[in-house]
């Protein structure tokens, strides 16, 4: 990862850059994220750097492909010949010499800087995928492991070849990690909930819900209602979940708590499917007496990753394993209608679950307000560098804070292999 000067006075560009292992081949990327929507989705913009010697045959050609590698099960686990692992191209394109019937796209304006800077053997190209890609999600085990990433992954890879179908050797190939990501734009429809009075103060603005419990051999009932302040959350942000508790009946809540769930479902399997608490939070102010009594509470809850039971989902690593302890929570991933159901597809929701416990042989009551957990552009995009090591003269532009960890220059080890 380098940083490339811009013509404007002061301007740096964040440049990922990636060597084969015979060093003629190089790969420059200004953007490793791919942005989908409902009906499109963003293009990847790059440069390859060719060493004039392996384009001596004419009928050598430059080809790239974007590959999804979707891995179901541990690397360790795989014995005599067995995979856990699929693979399925998304996008196929020759680079070099361009096709006689490929449409000719504009040069970026950091394409054009790095063909300046990098000379004649430098070529440009432009890939994108479908808008029904599956966004990239890794899963990460209950025990510990240090394998090949398992989930929902992509990659660029660039070449050298006469037919692109053409069996590869490591050295002629050149491989970095992306990462498709889904994009908030507008929060969902509000599905209307009957509600009863509302208390003096009650915010209606985002998923809300209420409950009531009656009892079979006693009069009067327990009444819970929640709302959350908004339907999409970005990384990072509080989550406000206001609660009211009214309790008519003749027996006391002994409990109250509070607490987020990430449920997981793995398309490929039926049984795929797993839940996991990543916040939690109880109300100190209980009992609430019977015949009466009531509260109205505002919890402040993090979404985090913690030590879970089961597997749990992550923000994509870009093609290292990561633990529990490190890395993001990962985004909402929604299926638009059961027909659409990808089976490369890792569905993540989010939802507020909160439950009561009642004495007295009460049992228990609990409602759910469904939320997502989504990247935006105020944060996933343009964001000032901070890192004091950068030798920019101005400020650094880069897609995502989190790319800046990376070294200057990845070396071709164990991700060159198709």
């Amino acid at each position: 990862m380098s940083c490339i000067q811009d013509s404007l006075p002061g301007i740096a560009h964040r440049v990922f850059r990636k060597t084969a292992q015979n060093n003629k081949l190089c790969l420059y990327l200004g953007n490793r994220d791919v942005v989908v929507s409902n009906s499109s989705s963003t293009k990847i913009h790059g440069i390859v750097l060719v060493e004039p010697d392996l384009l001596r045959d004419t009928k050598k050609k430059v080809f790239g492909q974007i590959t999804l590698t979707f891995r179901y099960g541990r690397e360790d686990e795989e014995v005599m010949g067995l995979k856990f692992c699929n693979e399925a191209i998304m996008c196929l394109a020759q680079i070099y010499p361009p096709h006689e019937n490929a449409q000719r796209e504009q040069n970026t304006p950091l394409q054009e800087m790095l063909i300046q800077r990098l000379g004649s053997n430098a070529h440009a190209f432009s890939m994108e995928i479908t808008h029904l890609a599956p966004p990239s999600v890794q899963l990460v085990p209950a025990k510990e492991y240090n394998g090949a990433p398992i989930g929902t992954s992509y990659d660029i890879r660039v070449y050298i070849a006469e037919r692109a179908d053409e069996k590869l050797q490591r050295k002629n190939i050149v491989k970095m990690g992306i990462k498709v990501v889904q994009m908030a734009s507008a929060p969902p429809p509000p599905t209307p909930t009957p509600r009863s009075d509302q208390p003096k103060g009650w915010r209606q603005r985002g998923p809300q819900a209420t409950s009531e419990k009656p009892f079979l051999l006693s009069d009067g009932k327990v009444t819970l209602e929640a709302n959350l302040d908004k339907a999409i959350y970005t990384h990072g942000d509080p989550i406000h979940v206001n609660i009211s508790v009214k309790n008519t009946s003749k027996k006391a809540v002994r409990r109250i708590k509070v607490f987020i769930v990430q449920h997981v479902d793995v398309c490929m399997f039926s049984n795929g499917k797993f839940k996991n608490t990543v916040a939690s939070d109880e109300c100190a102010d209980v009992p609430i007496p019977g015949n009466g009594g009531s509260l109205e509470k505002e919890y402040l809850l993090h979404p985090i990753k913690a030590r879970t039971k089961n597997w749990i989902a992550l923000e994509d690593s870009l093609g290292s394993a990561v633990n529990k302890s490190e890395g993001t929570l990962s985004s909402t991933v929604v299926c638009v209608s059961p027909e659409d159901r990808n089976v490369f597809a890792i569905y993540v929701t989010y939802y507020v679950k909160v439950k009561l416990l009642i004495g007295a042989m009460g049992g228990q009551m609990s409602l759910k307000l469904p939320f997502t957990l989504m990247h935006t552009p105020s944060n996933t995009y343009p964001a000032e560098c901070k890192d004091a090591s950068c030798t920019s003269l101005g400020p650094c532009l880069m897609v995502d804070s989190k790319e800046a960890a990376m070294t200057s220059e990845e070396q071709c080890t164990n991700n060159l292999a198709l």
